[in-house]
């Protein structure tokens, strides 16, 4: 691999591995307009996802057309309209790790004068198995300095926020999207997992309310650099076929309790694992 035998101090990259409607969006624009981190044109590419998985690759047709449609720098206001877009040397070709490790070496050239690290923000990043993390472990660390950054939202409020989202794009009542048996459910697994491929040091997770609420520290301690509260409201509402949707939607009592029934689980999980439940979890307040 000669295109990246320059000897250099290795850029920072930094993945997140937040569920759905977590806030993860809200992180990304925060890194972004505290100049501490960039994607490119693109804040989810799913691109490890469909080396891991061949199926996914399907997928790959839409991220054409986002490109068609967004490649001048119109898709969200991070867009790097002049910088290279994940797409001729990338998704033109069969999704190899040569070919994600090019993209970000190639994206670190163009913006290494104005950001501190590269992101990547798959939200599909939570589907990877430890197996295939471990497989490109190494490769990885050879050209990046990789951290893992986990947005953690109530686990009800999250699911509600999901159901309702479908509710608007498939049909139905939000209630009638509530599934238990939700692989997303469990934070621990996932963070455990995290933990065992990339060590304690460089994973941590972030409490969504209290990034809302402005707590910005134990972000900033993890990046070893300072980050501002920044338009952290940026997924309040958004457009979903034409209809205005709230990620913090009304969860009235009834449905908030049948929900803690049975998921009382996931925060008994959280406590065993911590010794605490965050502020604002575990409340229909």
């Amino acid at each position: 691999m000669g295109l990246y035998s320059i000897k250099y101090v290795k850029p920072k990259l930094l993945l997140n591995a937040g569920y759905p409607s977590s806030g993860n969006t809200s992180l990304y624009y925060t890194l972004w307009s505290n100049n501490y981190g960039h994607g490119g044109n693109v804040k989810e590419s799913n691109y490890l996802l469909h080396i891991q998985s061949p199926q996914a690759q399907k997928n790959r047709e839409k991220l054409h057309q986002r490109k068609k449609k967004y490649g001048k720098g119109i898709y969200r206001p991070w867009s790097l309209p002049d910088s290279i877009f994940m797409s001729e040397h990338t998704f033109d070709k069969k999704p190899s790790i040569d070919n994600y490790i090019s993209y970000y070496v190639k994206l670190w050239r163009d913006i290494d004068d104005k950001y501190q690290s590269l992101l990547d923000f798959s939200n599909s990043e939570q589907q990877l198995t430890e197996k295939f993390m471990m497989s490109i472990r190494d490769e990885l660390l050879k050209y990046f300095d990789i951290k893992v950054v986990m947005m953690l939202r109530d686990p009800i409020r999250r699911l509600w926020s999901v159901c309702n989202r479908k509710s608007l794009t498939e049909g139905g009542t939000p209630q009638s999207h509530m599934e238990f048996n939700d692989p997303y459910l469990s934070y621990i697994e996932k963070y455990e997992r995290y933990i065992r491929v990339w060590g304690k040091d460089r994973v941590k997770f972030i409490i969504n309310e209290n990034f809302y609420k402005g707590n910005m520290q134990p972000l900033s301690e993890f990046l070893q650099f300072p980050i501002s509260p920044s338009y952290v409201d940026v997924t309040h509402l958004t457009l979903v076929k034409n209809k205005i949707y709230s990620q913090w939607c009304d969860l009235e009592y009834k449905t908030w309790k049948y929900a803690y029934k049975n998921m009382k689980w996931v925060y008994d999980e959280f406590e065993n694992k911590f010794g605490y439940i965050p502020n604002d979890w575990a409340s229909c307040i």
